[in-house]
């Protein structure tokens, strides 16, 4: 169970940094940042499987406190 829990975090986790590699791409060139509609239309992701990624899939390091 614990290696399907690492399997799906690996999956969240490198979806995260392709999200991330888009913003940092649309800074660079002084653009907006991409929807979830846009980085859905462009990883071929679900927007619930973006959004999914984006809270799940920050490395442990990124503790976020509710």
């Amino acid at each position: 169970m614990k290696t399907r829990k690492q399997n799906d975090q690996s999956n969240y986790s490198a979806l995260f940094e392709h999200i991330l590699l888009l913003e940092n791409n649309a800074r660079k060139e002084k653009r907006k940042s991409p929807t979830i509609a846009e980085i859905s239309a462009i990883t071929g992701d679900s927007e619930e499987h973006i959004l999914e990624c984006m809270e799940l899939g920050k490395p442990n390091d990124f503790n976020i406190l509710h």
